[in-house]
């Protein structure tokens, strides 16, 4: 059975105009093709994406995209690596420029900036959070390769932070959901935000505004109060 006849998959349409394609501003097309199949699997999910309307988009031939990516749990696995080697390097040097900080302002250091790759990248945490919510086996790779170490990597600067006794200590699994769904709710809402506040979340302003706000609420709540509580 083809793509576009699979049930849940749309029929291909034709390129709509709007901004310029990928391909035609010299970006590869292997980066085209993961960077639109980032957008199509953020928007209809694994099963709703079609493989044809990724073509049509990247301005390419489908058969070149089975032939970098072989299957479409392939395509999906080489788009959400793109995704997170960005996310990667937003924070390969972090604990070098961090190091002069005290713990608890590097953590809103690391708020801020997990604030803005999520603003500008709301494609990839929409799938997160398609996967996990539906305990997929891809929700089970992404966990093992991605999200547990960036848990961990998480973890090491609250643990600082509670060492010196500025901040309260609270269970990881609580706090990291806290900051997660704090966050990534104000993208992934971002349409029905818009509709009902007349507001674009996913510009700069809007997500440099929303990470000062979490950074406010949160690490005001978590500091020690005279008293220790």
């Amino acid at each position: 059975m083809s793509d576009s006849a699979r049930p849940g998959n749309k029929t291909p349409s034709a390129r709509r105009p709007g901004r310029p394609r990928l391909r035609d501003q010299g970006v590869p097309a292997t980066e085209v093709i993961l960077e639109l199949a980032l957008e199509e699997f953020g928007q209809h999910g694994f099963e709703g994406t079609n493989i044809n309307e990724i073509a049509i988009k990247a301005g390419v031939a489908k058969p070149l995209i089975h032939y970098h990516f072989e299957t479409k749990e392939k395509l999906w696995q080489a788009a959400v690596s793109h995704a997170m080697e960005k996310l990667a390097a937003e924070f390969r040097n972090l604990n070098f420029e961090l190091k002069d900080l005290e713990p608890a302002a590097a953590l809103g250091v690391v708020i801020r900036r997990f604030t803005f790759f999520c603003a500008r990248n709301h494609a990839v945490t929409n799938i997160v959070i398609q996967e996990v919510v539906r305990g997929t086996e891809r929700s089970r790779w992404l966990t093992e390769t991605f999200l547990k170490p960036m848990f961990l990597l998480a973890e090491s600067f609250l643990a600082a932070a509670e060492a010196t006794g500025q901040l309260r200590n609270i269970h990881p699994a609580h706090l990291l959901s806290l900051v997660q769904g704090a966050i990534n709710g104000f993208f992934a809402f971002s349409s029905m935000l818009s509709e009902t506040y007349g507001i674009n979340p996913l510009t700069e302003e809007s997500a440099a505004e929303h990470a000062e706000i979490v950074v406010d609420i949160l690490l005001n709540g978590l500091r020690v109060r005279n008293g220790g509580n």
